[in-house]
């Protein structure tokens, strides 16, 4: 496994991280089981993943709280990143980074997680009804009581980040970036690299579609993430995935890898991405993904993708 450092901190990372919105067990299809889960988590453990990324919003505290038995008796195995932001209300959700909101979602992630600091603490969306200088301020009193070691962000936007950074230290940006999603190379990437802010990337496939997994367009049950969350199940997206994936099993198959790790190993492909977070369910997707960080794509190769 390969590892990089996050920003200028002590945090070297592996290449692949382990995402955690599955462990949650809702809007993901068919239900979870909590002892395969934390088999998943033993298992990337043990395949040198030292990284896992969750939320306290997953299956509202039920991500972290398998990930906390999963990691009993391994901390230093593990880095722990976990999130802060999204309040959940009946079947409503909303950013929420106000001081006090913040607090009960420490206290609540370090409780379900059984440990006393949490690696890397982000803010999971942007507030905009919640002043930055509320929210980090919060952060960096929480950060001084040993309850976090370094503060992240999450979809945040360049002008956000750059503000945010301005009051404190931000290490992270953890963002949609794939072959589908490269609205980050528009200024944000650059940005990053400029301050030393490492991409965390989520949604590196597409939505599975990179993967070869869907032959045909998909449909799924109302409540499902996937029917709402990427829109690359419908036209015109649906096309050029299509001719992504055609590209993309080219160079799979010519490399004898499956086609799930050429599209990481092109995100990994940029400097500026610490890690690649990879929601698995089972160790059998696991097992598929783990060694896209052993190999590079050709110069020839990014050029065949862009």
């Amino acid at each position: 496994m390969k590892y990089r450092k996050i920003g200028n901190t002590d945090l070297e990372v592996s290449a692949i991280a382990l995402g955690s919105w599955v462990f949650g067990g809702e809007g993901w299809g068919k239900e979870v089981d909590d002892n395969e889960s934390i088999r998943v988590i033993g298992r990337a453990l043990d395949l040198d993943i030292n990284i896992i990324d969750t939320a306290p919003i997953y299956g509202d505290g039920r991500a972290e709280e398998v990930i906390g038995k999963a990691i009993r008796g391994r901390r230093k195995d593990a880095i722990i990143a976990t999130k802060c932001g999204l309040e959940k209300s009946g079947r409503s959700i909303k950013c929420n980074l106000t001081a006090g909101f913040i607090r009960k979602e420490i206290e609540n992630s370090l409780r379900r997680l059984n440990i006393e600091t949490v690696d890397l603490y982000q803010c999971h969306w942007p507030d905009k009804d919640t002043p930055l200088e509320e929210t980090f301020s919060e952060l960096n009193k929480i950060k001084k009581e040993g309850k976090i070691r370094y503060i992240g962000v999450s979809n945040f936007d360049k002008k956000l980040l750059e503000e945010a950074n301005s009051i404190t230290q931000v290490v992270s940006n953890q963002v949609q970036y794939s072959l589908f999603d490269r609205d980050i190379e528009k200024d944000l990437i650059s940005f990053c690299g400029s301050k030393g802010i490492s991409i965390l990337s989520y949604g590196s496939l597409g939505g599975g579609i990179l993967t070869g997994k869907y032959k045909e367009p998909p449909v799924f049950e109302k409540g499902d993430v996937r029917s709402f969350f990427y829109k690359y199940y419908k036209e015109p997206f649906w096309s050029r995935g299509k001719a992504m994936r055609t590209t993309l099993e080219k160079i799979a198959s010519k490399r004898n890898v499956p086609t799930a790790q050429a599209a990481i190993n092109w995100v990994l492909a940029k400097g500026e991405v610490a890690s690649c977070i990879m929601g698995c369910r089972t160790e059998d997707q696991l097992m598929v993904n783990i060694d896209a960080a052993s190999w590079e794509l050709s110069k020839e190769e990014i050029s065949d993708l862009v």
